[in-house]
């Protein structure tokens, strides 16, 4: 199952190199774009993927200004639901500990096709942040190995518009390890499926004015 998810992960990313050896055809789009009145745009998201052999479960929000549905931007932050276990060995004693990762997320997402109700995008999105085992010792929890990491996770995702004010998405990425935690046995880079929950706030408060 695994080696299907890695597959989908190289194809996601084979997609948006194609897409960025054709930039030059989405110039123009996207600068009429940047020239209209940006919108406030706020973002749930789940993120399930693997560390190592297991599977977890990454929570995050984003805050951003959408250009014309076309391109937005902005940052969000996101953290480890659940936490992967692993027997770390010190001074002669074994420790359940957990890892811990958490990172915030610069982001760009690129809508290449929407109407009334779907639309489909490219979102990637940097991660900088830390990961580390987190244990416990005579009744205080203590941390160890934990290092600054980076990572670099581009996907395509699809959004269902419903009652005008809210957006359901899903999609498929992959999550790249650019700087990792060497101190730690546990491997980042993996397949990752998305979950995602807009509100439209724009619409929300344009109608409230016109009531």
């Amino acid at each position: 199952m695994r080696e299907n998810w890695q597959k989908v992960g190289l194809l996601v990313v084979a997609v948006i190199c194609v897409i960025g050896i054709h930039a030059q055809h989405f110039e123009e789009e996207l600068r009429l774009a940047l020239k209209e009145e940006p919108k406030f745009e706020f973002k749930l998201d789940s993120r399930n993927a693997f560390i190592s052999n297991t599977g977890v479960r990454v929570f995050g929000f984003k805050l951003g200004l959408n250009f014309d549905d076309k391109l937005s931007f902005g940052l969000g932050y996101n953290q480890l639901w659940s936490n992967p276990k692993n027997q770390l060995f010190l001074e002669g004693v074994n420790y359940n500990a957990e890892v811990n990762y958490y990172y915030f997320s610069p982001y760009v997402e690129y809508t290449f096709y929407r109407d009334e109700k779907w639309e489909f995008s490219i979102p990637v999105q940097f991660g900088l942040g830390e990961s580390w085992y987190e244990f416990e010792r005579n009744g205080n929890k203590l941390s160890r190995s934990r290092n600054f990491v980076v990572s670099y996770e581009p996907a395509i995702t699809v959004q269902y518009t419903f009652l005008k004010y809210f957006g359901l998405g899903a999609g498929v990425g992959y999550r790249l390890m650019i700087v990792p935690n060497h101190s730690i046995e546990e491997q980042f880079t993996s397949p990752v499926y998305i979950f995602k929950f807009k509100i439209f706030f724009q619409e929300i408060y344009h109608d409230l004015v016109r009531e």
